[in-house]
């Protein structure tokens, strides 16, 4: 949307949630809890070779001396800052969107039901992001396809969403090692080599796990490898940010040493938060809380050299179905986000965090991104389209301002109409038999799918079917 001339756009600014003391004291406490706690290594080749290098391992527990600490996180620091594009780029107010790759559910229309995703689901719903592309939704494939081996499943993805998305090439996560390769070179013939995968920390201080298997299978295709993990407050993690905070990083700096030892590839590692909810006994996302934390981690991980924005990025609700509490709690984050800085949102038409895909919730999101974008335009006074004020309002009085040129000329730059909400009069909708929004939607849907055309160029269909069937016969005998 291009903003019309002499707009006063809208921004807020918000304050650190943490205060540069405040995380060194928390960094402390994470080498406190390295030297005297330690990671758990129970891989025997691992304490080995963390050994090896100089490392002290008691049981399963590897101890790592703060100055060790503070040796790897210098390197990451300096690592993250030589990374860092010198200029950011301008702000257009332009939001974009990005659908989640991990769904296992995806909500059916035809039978308003949350059912398993089959290779078949999975096909439509990547034509249906595929044709929102000039929308600004990114990513495929929106989903893993159950009925298909679990070591094949990132190859399924990834094919589908190869053959039938021109976006096709989203990396997604290998999540076996017997597969890993297969994966990587189909990415090789998209034209988008993987050269980075993640190594997810199991909290809470636990090293292992399969995303750290896969990490070694392939070492000599990677340039970088980044550890993650995802501490829940009051039930992985202490119920207090400060301490949650301590122990996330902990966990993080002590698996990147260890990840750096195994491997010698280039690591960084980023500290995450996310709350509980104790009578659910899960994590809440959607929530307040979930948004504070999100905005936290990322003041927080300015303390190792990262600079990210000032709001939440990521839609993730606890919402199963698209209705009032997931558009409210997804508009809720936009919003606030937006506001704040971020330009790009992940996880749309996902709810149930990220286990169900809803084809109808990715058009809401859409349309909630549009409303919000039009907010960040701010208003346009429009005083230089006039010559004589007092005469065009006495015009308009005397015939109806909406036949006046200023308005015609001006009205598209000045109104956002919805294309999917509505706001006609209740004459009208009670005229049509009172029409439901979700009706609207769904026909949306069902008319995107039937009008995909795009495929796949036939020679890279090809390799892309060749790898899979050798990796499947591999797997399946």
């Amino acid at each position: 949307m291009d903003r019309p001339p002499q707009t006063t756009p809208l921004r807020f600014t918000r304050p650190p949630l943490i205060s540069p003391e405040q995380s060194a004291r928390i960094h402390e406490l994470a080498k406190q809890i390295l030297s005297e706690i330690g990671l758990e290594v129970r891989h025997p080749a691992h304490q080995a070779a963390l050994q090896k290098a100089g490392l002290k391992v008691t049981g399963d527990r590897l101890l790592v001396a703060s100055e060790v600490v503070d040796e790897y996180v210098e390197e990451m620091r300096r690592l993250v800052s030589s990374r860092k594009a010198d200029d950011s780029p301008p702000d257009h107010g332009r939001l974009s969107l990005s659908v989640s790759s991990y769904s296992l559910f995806v909500h059916d229309l035809l039978q308003d039901q949350v059912v398993p995703y089959t290779t078949e689901r999975l096909i439509e719903m990547t034509k249906l992001v595929d044709s929102l592309a000039e929308e600004g939704v990114y990513g495929a494939p929106p989903g893993i396809p159950v009925d298909v081996h679990p070591d094949l499943q990132p190859l399924a993805q990834y094919r589908i969403a190869a053959t039938y998305a021109r976006q096709g090439a989203t990396p997604v996560d290998p999540t076996s090692a017997r597969t890993a390769h297969p994966l990587l070179d189909m990415a090789e013939v998209m034209g988008y080599p993987i050269h980075h995968l993640p190594v997810y920390i199991p909290t809470p201080l636990r090293l292992g796990g399969e995303s750290l298997d896969v990490v070694l299978a392939c070492l000599d295709r990677l340039e970088h490898i980044s550890v993650s993990s995802m501490p829940s407050t009051g039930t992985s993690a202490p119920l207090h940010p400060f301490g949650a905070l301590a122990l996330a990083a902990a966990e993080v700096i002590g698996g990147m040493i260890a990840v750096k030892i195994l491997t010698g590839k280039p690591v960084t590692c980023s500290v995450n938060l996310f709350p509980s909810d104790l009578r659910e006994g899960s994590m809440v996302f959607g929530s307040p809380e979930n948004m504070l934390f999100q905005m936290l981690g990322a003041d927080f991980n300015r303390f190792y050299g990262w600079n990210w924005g000032f709001g939440p990025d990521n839609i993730h609700v606890m919402a199963k179905v698209p209705d009032c509490q997931s558009a409210a709690e997804k508009a809720s984050i936009m919003t606030t986000g937006a506001f704040l800085g971020a330009r790009h949102f992940s996880c749309a038409g996902t709810l149930s965090l990220d286990e169900i895909f809803s084809p109808e919730q990715l058009l809401v999101d859409c349309e909630i991104r549009n409303w919000v974008q039009r907010g960040l335009q701010g208003n346009w006074l429009g005083e230089e389209v006039v010559g004589d004020w007092l005469e065009e309002i006495r015009q308009g009085i005397h015939g109806g301002f909406m036949r006046l040129d200023s308005t015609l000329d001006h009205y598209r730059a000045q109104v956002w109409y919805p294309g999917r909400f509505q706001r006609g009069a209740i004459g009208p909708w009670m005229s049509q038999d009172q029409p439901r929004l979700s009706h609207k939607l769904r026909h949306e849907v069902r008319s995107r799918i039937a009008a995909h055309r795009y495929e796949l160029a036939p020679e890279k269909r090809r390799a892309i079917d060749e790898i899979y069937q050798t990796a499947s016969e591999a797997v399946l005998g």
